[in-house]
């Protein structure tokens, strides 16, 4: 499922990274900074919620309501069972942190415009396991 998401994502992600004004991506910085809130309380049940809520405005900048009702589904089974192995960035607190920051890297990335950061960031993002 993690690499069906990424083939959807992935390009869109850069795509928008292309066309989408700084501001729109600065407004998009509440939600970054709510997982990693969310992973800092060691919850995986309240990360995957913010980590969802996150990609789904991401992918919203796209205009495309199947596209986002496509991957939140896709998100949301990938996510599941949260207790063992399918939660993201592998559950352990610590990564769930590295997880969530790397959506805060990227939103600096964006902001500043650093495609060649974005795709390195994106590709990570998508390859790590969430």
């Amino acid at each position: 499922l993690a690499e069906v998401r990424a083939l959807i994502e992935v390009p869109v992600m850069l795509r928008l990274a292309r066309t989408v004004p700084p501001e729109r991506w600065a407004g998009l910085r509440p939600l970054a900074e709510a997982t990693v809130r969310a992973a800092s309380s060691g919850c995986r049940a309240t990360y995957a919620e913010a980590d969802r809520a996150f990609h789904s405005a991401v992918l919203a900048l796209a205009g495309n309501q199947q596209l986002v009702g496509v991957a939140e589904e896709l998100h949301r089974r990938a996510q599941w069972p949260l207790v063992g192995g399918g939660a993201p960035g592998g559950g352990s607190r610590a990564e769930l942190i590295a997880d969530a920051h790397e959506h805060t890297a990227l939103l600096d990335a964006l902001i500043a415009g650093d495609l060649d950061v974005v795709r390195s960031l994106v590709g990570e993002h998508f390859n790590g396991a969430e």
